[in-house]
């Protein structure tokens, strides 16, 4: 059984893991595009991490609906 307090703060957690991905995705795909940002050195280990982020963002924050408090 986890603390009410550690399910909030792996929430909060995983909002941030969330905003990381996307902020990610979005600076690497549209402002890379127009020039706004540099380009990734290697696209493919650039796109991996983003798409980690974004997997253990989701993990961290959906995991509040199913764990069970005491």
């Amino acid at each position: 059984m986890a603390s009410p307090e550690n399910v909030q703060l792996a929430a909060n957690f995983g909002l941030f893991m969330l905003a990381a991905g996307g902020l990610g995705l979005i600076s690497g795909t549209t402002l890379a595009r127009s020039g706004m940002v540099r380009r990734a050195d290697k696209p493919g280990e650039f796109y991996t991490t983003c798409i980690c982020h974004l997997t253990v963002g989701a993990f961290c924050y959906f995991g509040q609906f199913f764990a069970q408090t005491a």
